[in-house]
């Protein structure tokens, strides 16, 4: 199951010189300074290591920590 820890983790090795601990679950990763790219890495590295895969077609449901966990939920992961 995907943890926002899990997450927060992707996104440390995904994205340089980004402290993921300083981000709000709830704030759009746009607003943290991410842009598409580091999501892009951010879910590549959470399919590799969490077998958490997102379609092209879903990942405008992933705009945050939280929108991600609520978006696993809704797909049982």
């Amino acid at each position: 199951m995907l943890s926002e820890q899990n997450i927060r983790d992707a996104i440390a090795n995904a994205v340089l010189n980004f402290d993921s601990m300083t981000l709000d679950p709830k704030m759009d990763f746009v607003d943290a300074g991410l842009d598409s790219l580091d999501l892009s890495s951010v879910l590549l590295e959470l399919q590799e290591h969490q077998g958490f895969d997102v379609p092209d077609e879903d990942v405008d449901k992933c705009t945050s920590i939280q929108a991600m966990l609520d978006y696993a939920a809704s797909r049982g992961n």
